[in-house]
């Protein structure tokens, strides 16, 4: 495991033992309809249509809580998660009895399938004390390999530098130069949202156009 991810584990594993199965759980701060605005986002992804029994591999999947809103509202998947934080796997293992979850780094484990979507909300909106060089390679990492797993398509979101202030323990790309790298080294198949009102934007890459 490379020192980003045990950092993050350590980071998360903290705030789920404060805060618990909840948006500072995760910390995501007390506002609970930006991590549903989030949640949203990520199941965007999904093509119109294919909401109903689709698998969708969750990267940093915490507590569960992107399956519990897309229960919520209806959205049936074959969810698989994966997360390197073990006491918020367990919680979710307990909660949702019926979904595959483990504990694992999804850029070391052996997955036994591929996946319609993976998704990644917030590990790549997170450096904590790690050099941004360094940061910046692991992103290029785990992208490469959502989209890897991946038959459809993958989503991920990113602090966006478009702001008046930074804080130093999140991560910031630039979004131009962002999408310009998915461009060149992932597909040609991509959408930007940075239309919303928080302080990131999500990247969806797909594997053929989109209709």
């Amino acid at each position: 495991m490379d020192n980003v991810s045990r950092a993050l584990r350590a980071h998360y594993e903290e705030t789920f033992r404060r805060y618990g199965p909840t948006s500072k759980g995760v910390d995501w701060g007390e506002d609970t309809n930006r991590q549903a605005l989030r949640y949203q986002k990520m199941l965007n992804l999904i093509k119109p249509g294919q909401k109903d029994g689709t698998s969708l591999l969750d990267v940093g999947c915490g507590y569960g809580g992107l399956l519990e809103y897309a229960n919520q509202n209806n959205v049936r998947l074959q969810y698989t998660g994966i997360d390197i934080a073990e006491n918020m796997v367990r919680w979710a293992q307990e909660a949702f009895p019926r979904a595959t979850l483990m504990v694992g780094d999804v850029l070391e484990i052996g997955l036994p399938n591929r996946y319609a979507y993976v998704v990644c909300n917030g590990i790549l909106t997170q450096k904590l004390n790690v050099p941004g060089i360094e940061m910046d390679a692991f992103a290029g990492k785990l992208i490469r390999r959502m989209f890897d797993l991946c038959e459809v398509g993958t989503a991920f979101n990113v602090m966006t530098t478009k702001v008046n202030f930074y804080s130093n323990n999140l991560y910031y790309r630039n979004p131009a130069e962002l999408l310009s790298w998915c461009l060149s080294e992932i597909s040609p198949h991509v959408r930007l949202d940075h239309a919303y009102p928080l302080y990131e934007y999500t990247i969806y890459l797909y594997r053929h156009p989109v209709n």
